[in-house]
């Protein structure tokens, strides 16, 4: 078995996946000292990428607790890495093979992976797939601006803060409008629409009425 060592994860829920340039300090992130790894066709990786997957047990019981952390003698269960020597992927399974955590690697991994991969023999990984992943063409920040926006025009419906409302939609939309419920569902429908300054704009106006929010 090949081992790659010494490098940086950010294990998310299967759904998301994030680049190296948008983790965040509050991640839970894991130095790991070595996780096993296998070289994958292009055409592999990329259905990894695309679909949630599941692994036949005996690879589970082949990659069980060979990942070890760094500076801890704990292990990650079910853990490996994929590469196609042009990209990679570290991926995290249950107990019954399914894909439950992702990660893709810092910059500097993904270069140093790239180069020793050459020297590498391709293996032919067995699973099945269960679901194709929903793509995303935001990033993350946009998500959770989106996401902070969502839950306040939400709150403000929901508890009849109707000033507030108008208030936003106002400085949303430069429109006196009385119709709370064309109001708010316009505010949702348009948040669904592309990221643009105005929902910057309404995004800081938000925090600013909240200072605790950043």
């Amino acid at each position: 078995m090949y081992y790659y060592y010494d490098l940086l994860l950010n294990f998310q829920d299967s759904l998301n996946l994030y680049n190296f340039y948008e983790w965040e300090e509050k991640d839970d992130l894991d130095y790991v000292k070595k996780i096993p790894l296998y070289r994958v066709t292009s055409d592999s990786l990329q259905e990894l990428f695309k679909f949630k997957v599941q692994f036949d047990q005996s690879f589970i019981e082949e990659i069980k607790n060979k990942t070890i952390l760094k500076n801890s003698s704990k292990s990650l269960n079910n853990t490996f890495l994929v590469s196609d020597s042009k990209d990679s992927l570290a991926l995290e399974l249950n107990n019954e093979g399914v894909v439950i955590s992702r990660s893709k690697l810092l910059l500097a991994d993904e270069i140093n992976l790239n180069e020793v991969m050459f020297t590498m023999k391709e293996t032919k990984l067995k699973y099945k797939k269960i679901a194709k992943y929903k793509n995303s063409s935001s990033i993350r920040q946009i998500d959770e601006i989106k996401k902070l926006i969502n839950c306040e025009i939400n709150t403000l419906y929901e508890s009849k803060n109707i000033s507030k409302l108008k208030y936003l939609y106002y400085e949303w939309f430069n429109d006196l409008n009385d119709n709370v419920e064309e109001i708010y569902q316009t505010m949702k429908k348009t948040l669904k629409n592309q990221f643009d300054d105005n929902q910057k704009r309404i995004y800081e106006l938000i925090k600013k009425s909240y200072p605790k929010v950043s």
